[in-house]
């Protein structure tokens, strides 16, 4: 497992840590052992080795990681979901987290300012793209345009790492958000919530045929009027302007 390296926007005390992931061994009856009753009970559910390796592997890795913060016992860390799904430590912790896995790697996100999402995504793959943007993305993010499948991806990990730091269903909210590309490896995230303010997306960088974001948002959030939340809806148009030029182009874990 090691740390990666963050866009420098990144607010400190948020950390991205990726797990390497041998699909093929057995699973471990050491990161068994971490987990509580629930875990291994979800971890049974599935029915593919490769599926319960992924899910043994991150949440045992998780608890590792958070031990080392906190100073408890990997065991005997207490975590609770929220209504969507989202897991969190039992108690005034000031640790957030979140967890991703697909394919061979999977990521860890860490913060002690803020709430925090992450998502990662195999892009080497077949996908029907046509079918699923108008399900996944609203007419905002049509018109910014994902000519490829890769693409499709990378808007498709910013999107979910932003309702996963938010606490959201994913399916619930996916057109109640807007993810839009900004300066760099930032994307402009649109809404009407002012319960949301605060919500920022960077793409990070992953191995080879994968894509990945991670997504941070402040706890202490001054709730501002306005259409779009943090951002007026004149900032957001004039940053898109260059976007609108004809050819250019799962619950919260």
């Amino acid at each position: 497992m090691r740390r990666l390296p963050l866009p420098e926007t990144v607010p400190h005390g948020t950390e991205v840590w990726l797990l390497t992931l041998n699909l093929h061994m057995p699973l471990s009856h050491r990161d068994l052992a971490l987990l509580n009753d629930e875990e291994r009970s979800q971890t049974l559910r599935f029915s593919r080795h490769e599926d319960r390796v992924r899910s043994v592997k991150t949440r045992a890795a998780l608890r590792r990681l958070l031990s080392w913060r906190i100073g408890v016992a990997p065991d005997e860390l207490r975590l609770v979901v929220n209504p969507y799904g989202k897991p969190s430590l039992f108690g005034a912790s000031g640790i957030e987290f979140n967890v991703s896995h697909s394919g061979r790697f999977a990521l860890i996100a860490l913060s002690t300012t803020g709430q925090v999402g992450v998502d990662i995504e195999c892009s080497d793959r077949e996908v029907d793209t046509e079918g699923l943007i108008e399900f996944v993305f609203s007419p905002l993010e049509h018109r910014s345009g994902m000519q490829t499948t890769k693409a499709f991806f990378e808007r498709w990990v910013a999107k979910e790492s932003v309702l996963k730091a938010l606490g959201l269903g994913i399916s619930e909210y996916l057109q109640a958000v807007s993810v839009l590309p900004g300066k760099g490896d930032a994307y402009v995230v649109a809404h009407e919530r002012s319960d949301w303010a605060g919500i920022k997306a960077w793409s990070i960088r992953v191995p080879r045929n994968y894509v990945a974001a991670v997504a941070w948002k402040s706890r202490a959030t001054e709730k501002r009027g306005g259409r779009w939340g943090n951002r007026s809806a004149l900032t957001i148009t004039a940053g898109l302007s260059h976007l609108q030029t004809p050819g250019r182009g799962r619950g919260a874990e």
